[in-house]
């Protein structure tokens, strides 16, 4: 995959291909052709054949019919619907598959019926940073693929949904129905019979939110068996990449494009059943459950670490729905991997399978500046010497900017990170003014690629790229 500033024809081709393509207009080909003379029509059909062969070699060397026909094999829908259908086709595919042998049918509701369902209530955990340059290591920790490890650990699903506990004390009236036995759920209403939770209190796990949902020793949720058997199936795939991809390139494209097919459709499992405005499927109830559990093995996991504070000396500076930044105070780069791994595996083993909190990497020095915007120079094992600069949300990585922004911020970090001397970070800053001041930089440099809309800008201020 290429993440460029344009996405015309001749920047792609630039980027993937490494040439160097002419830019004509649709209307001066056209009068090329029809009125130009002799020559100009060979120079037009001549850019005609180039750019239609030239789609085909980018079709090749980025994979893209290869990745396609890939997943469409491991989902089960037709090669066009890989390229024209959404992520909810997909889940929806898979969980048919499951559902129907199970006897289960997949309902769907009308528009009117997804615009009455409640609002969603639970919202991701997403803490203020503690905005400084640290200087001492910063271990970054992930709880790997937790929405989709939450719904196994807890059974959630549509099939092991019992509704909400306050729903069900609010009788018929909450689901707009007289029937005492139906309350609501989602975008429609169930039907519990008297008695059945008191009959099923020993099997029933609540959640964060307040939905009862049953355990897996009543009914194995659907979802639930459909993550599974993704995930399991994408460590099989990564384990026969790494035995035998060294050896097959063509191999390797092939698993790889399993593997990333089905991690995709494990990540947009939650977002199928929390669609709350186009969804196909939406149930509130189970997503907020979803968001809520998560939300809670986070702030569970924060509360360990502070509790051994004694013990390693860390300190939470940062963390975002599934992962957590850790300062580890007058600690070596050495010791933050010994200690990063142990918080993984202390947490780990607080969890129920399969909820798991990987080792990601660490950060010295970094820059915390915000949610979502950060940088540092990043390891990844303690035998790496060099260390590679990392950035999110900073101008160094967005592509709505200009190239020089980019490099003058990249030159930036490192003279910092190297050095930790800001005036040595001042003196290379004006130095760069200095020669923009001169005019000694490429004009490609200063290029903005992004929209702009007119009309559409609240403020006396009109962003860079619209004035």
């Amino acid at each position: 995959e290429f993440s460029l500033t344009s996405y015309t024809f001749e920047n792609i081709v630039r980027h993937v291909l490494g040439e160097t393509s002419p830019h004509y207009s649709l209307d001066r080909i056209a009068s090329w052709l029809e009125n130009g003379s002799a020559v100009m029509r060979i120079r037009g059909l001549r850019y005609i054949v180039y750019r239609a062969k030239a789609s085909i070699r980018i079709l090749d060397r980025t994979g893209v019919i290869t990745r396609a026909a890939e997943l469409a094999k491991v989902i089960g829908i037709d090669f066009n619907a890989v390229l024209t259908r959404g992520s909810q086709f997909r889940v929806e595919s898979l969980m048919a598959r499951i559902a129907h042998p199970e006897q289960f049918i997949l309902p769907s509701p009308s528009r009117e019926q997804v615009a009455q369902q409640r609002a969603a209530e639970c919202l991701p955990l997403v803490l203020e940073p503690q905005s400084s340059y640290y200087t001492d290591p910063v271990v970054v920790l992930d709880f790997q693929s937790l929405y989709p490890s939450v719904m196994i650990a807890y059974n959630y699903c549509y099939s092991t949904c019992l509704g909400s506990l306050e729903d069900i004390a609010a009788g018929p009236e909450a689901a707009g129905t007289h029937d005492h036995s139906r309350h609501r759920l989602g975008v429609s209403s169930l039907d519990l019979p008297p008695g059945l939770l008191n009959a099923l209190k020993e099997h029933i796990t609540v959640s964060p939110n307040g939905v009862a949902f049953v355990k897996p020793s009543v009914r194995r949720g659907l979802l639930g068996r459909m993550l599974q058997e993704l995930l399991e199936s994408r460590i099989v795939i990564r384990d026969a990449m790494k035995r035998w991809g060294s050896d097959n390139a063509v191999l390797c494209k092939k698993l790889d494009a399993w593997q990333l097919g089905l991690k995709l459709i494990a990540n947009v499992t939650y977002g199928y059943a929390g669609a709350s405005f186009s969804g196909r499927m939406p149930c509130v109830d189970i997503a907020d459950a979803i968001v809520q559990s998560g939300r809670e093995t986070l702030e569970s996991a924060i509360r360990f670490i502070h509790s051994k504070h004694a013990q390693w000396g860390a300190r939470v500076v940062y963390g975002d729905t599934d992962s957590m930044f850790v300062h580890l105070s007058g600690q070596s780069r050495e010791s933050a991997f010994r200690i990063g791994q142990e918080i993984a595996e202390a947490i780990t083993r607080m969890n129920p399978a399969p909820i798991k909190l990987k080792f990601e990497k660490v950060y010295q020095p970094c820059v915390l500046l915000s949610k979502k915007r950060y940088a540092g120079w990043m390891f990844t094992s303690p035998e790496q010497t060099e260390p590679l600069l990392d950035a999110k949300g900073l101008e160094l990585v967005r592509r709505d900017g200009c190239l020089v922004t980019q490099r003058v911020l990249e030159g930036t970090m490192d003279v910092l990170f190297r050095t930790n001397d800001l005036s040595l970070v001042k003196s290379y800053v004006t130095g760069e003014i200095t020669r923009i001041m001169r005019g000694e930089l490429s004009l490609q440099e200063f290029i903005i690629a992004k929209e702009v809309r007119l009309g559409t800008y609240s403020g006396r201020v009109l962003p860079a790229h619209a004035k």
